[in-house]
């Protein structure tokens, strides 16, 4: 698994950025995204405007988000 950061423009960003049901108001959270190509990508919510985010190929994101919950990252 190889994330690479990359800067998005706000028409790729769209409207498809969403938070945990369990992110609270504390703007101490990732946002996860949807991009073209499958694409899935993850930004911190305290500075959503520069768009800098980590991006991952569609057959990373599981391996990625498995590794979270076993606490392997």
């Amino acid at each position: 698994m190889r994330p690479t950061t990359s800067i998005l423009f706000p028409a790729e960003a769209g409207k498809r950025w969403s938070t945990s049901s369990y992110s609270g108001q504390a703007n101490n959270c990732l946002e996860h995204g949807v991009l073209s190509g499958a694409r899935q990508a993850v930004r911190d919510t305290k500075d959503p405007d520069r768009r800098t985010t980590l991006t991952f190929p569609a057959s990373s994101w599981q391996p990625f988000l498995e590794a979270i919950a076993r606490e392997m990252l």
